[in-house]
């Protein structure tokens, strides 16, 4: 007899599946985007950090670690909810950059304790020697570990995750473009401190990109649009990168 569906035992757990990485897919990039927009302090030395917190309004700093507090709960499932749709037509893609990208955002909770930590210190009374301690925090061992696994893994996994939605025609060629060259356009902005709009420029850009691909996340595209894109692609190996 022809199998005329899932079980519906299944499908209440595949529809929550299905939201529930949609909605990470699309609220995460968005919290970050008000975490990094509201940011007093982007680099600079630890004394310059904590002047900047103390003069920043303390709505809108709030607003940023709230902002970060979100994304770092929902960007780790937002790589997994990028990377499903292409898994068939862009394998290596879709799963190297997923790995990446989960293992490259779980440090952010580490780096949005270490911006508290900041908000902290601004507010505290002067008689400690802040600056000091917070040096030794953020430029520890475990601390330097955490922001190189972030740095890397987060800029490579969207560029990976760029090129696998593309392939598999998942999300619309500019937001695949959007999503890919977010990361040199960061790279750019922190490298040359003039140009550090590209930091919230790239921010956006992932916003904006990872909405078409929650929409196919939302709607069941579990590898409908790899089949489509493997078919298109006929006469070459659908899993070579």
């Amino acid at each position: 007899m022809p199998n005329a569906g899932p079980p519906t035992a299944t499908a209440a757990p595949r529809a929550l599946l299905r939201v529930t990485l949609a909605l990470a897919v699309a609220v995460a990039p968005l919290a970050f985007a008000i975490g990094a927009l509201f940011n007093p302090a982007v680099g600079g030395t630890a004394a310059d950090n904590i002047a900047r917190n103390a003069q920043a309004n303390g709505f809108t700093d709030q607003l940023h670690i709230a902002g970060f507090v979100i994304a770092s709960l929902l960007l780790p499932l937002s790589m997994i909810g990028l990377a499903y749709p292409a898994r068939l037509a862009a394998p290596w893609l879709s799963t190297l950059g997923g790995l990446i990208g989960v293992i490259g955002w779980l440090p952010l909770s580490a780096l949005t304790a270490q911006d508290e930590l900041t908000r902290i210190m601004a507010g505290m009374p002067a008689g400690v020697d802040y600056p000091t301690l917070w040096e030794r925090f953020t430029s520890g061992t475990v601390i330097n570990t955490y922001l190189l696994i972030y740095a890397a893994g987060h800029l490579i996994a969207y560029v990976l995750l760029g090129l696998a939605l593309r392939r598999a025609r998942a999300v619309p060629g500019w937001a695949a473009w959007l999503m890919i060259t977010s990361s040199p356009a960061t790279i750019v902005g922190f490298a040359a401190p003039p140009l550090r709009v590209l930091i919230y420029a790239a921010v956006i850009a992932v916003f904006v990109a990872s909405l078409p691909a929650a929409r196919t996340v939302y709607r069941g595209s579990w590898g409908e649009a790899s089949v489509e894109a493997a078919k298109r692609r006929a006469g070459q190996d659908p899993t070579r990168l």
